[in-house]
């Protein structure tokens, strides 16, 4: 049983080095603050822990056993990694194919957009897709003004409406939320209204318990809708740095 329990011990230590490093690229690359609780990652995430990390020491743990023929020892631990390697493979592969590609701003919602919505054979990319080591790239539709503001009147009148302009990737363009961004006081401008959140049945307590929870004023931060069909409700910003304060739910 000593013996086991080395062997089933040594088994966890590797497995979850190989799960920490699985776990820092999905929820620091493919899934950075605060696209891993829109997405609800975990979901996929909890079968690939409970595969790798308790199942896997666990079998080695029963069949360890320096008595048996060295053939059958190693086929038996064959088997228990072949069975692991496959969970994680799977498991990465499913967030790796659900993760958001484009984190999309389009008049003043965000919408996070996964690589699967998007018509890649009939649609040109104005920004690159992110690599495999990279994270969702932020990127801007401008708003009804400007100098395309009357073609696209039109287009908004003909019927069909602007529906769906958020997947249409030739109207992208990167942006950037620091202070030299050329679309930040655009972006700020749209903003959900201090007023209108603290008037809201739906949004007021969610919004006062982040501010208590982060600190400061409500205007210290900027609130905005954020949609995708597992996720509705409202992403906040620090004003100062543009960096995520927090996430408020709306169901």
């Amino acid at each position: 049983m000593k013996t086991r329990l080395v062997a089933a011990g040594l088994h966890l230590l590797a497995s979850a080095f190989v799960i920490s490093l699985s776990l820092f690229v999905i929820y620091f690359i493919w899934y950075p603050n605060p696209f891993y609780i829109i997405h609800s990652v975990f979901d996929a995430v909890k079968i690939v822990l409970a595969v790798d990390l308790v199942l896997g020491p666990f079998l080695t743990l029963i069949i360890f056993n320096t008595q048996k023929p060295r053939k059958e020892l190693v086929r038996d631990m064959s088997i228990i990694l072949i069975i692991q390697i496959s969970a994680l493979s799977w498991g990465m592969h499913i967030t790796h194919k659900m993760r958001p590609v484009f984190y999309v701003f389009q008049a003043d919602t965000f919408y996070p957009i996964v690589k699967g919505d998007l018509d890649l054979e009939n649609s040109v990319l104005a920004v690159s897709l992110p690599a495999i080591w990279q994270s969702p790239k932020t990127v801007y539709i401008e708003p009804l003004k400007g100098k395309d503001a009357i073609e696209r009147f039109k287009e908004a009148t003909k019927g069909g409406g602007l529906k769906g302009e958020m997947y249409q990737t030739e109207k992208y363009r990167p942006l950037s939320l620091q202070e030299d961004s050329e679309y930040r006081q655009d972006v700020i401008k749209q903003a959900m209204s201090y007023s209108i959140l603290l008037n809201s049945k739906t949004w007021k307590p969610g919004v006062e318990a982040l501010v208590s929870s982060r600190g400061g004023v409500i205007e210290d931060y900027l609130f905005y809708p954020v949609e995708n069909d597992r996720f509705s409700g409202l992403v906040a910003y620090n004003k100062k740095d543009f960096s995520v304060a927090g996430l408020v739910d709306g169901n």
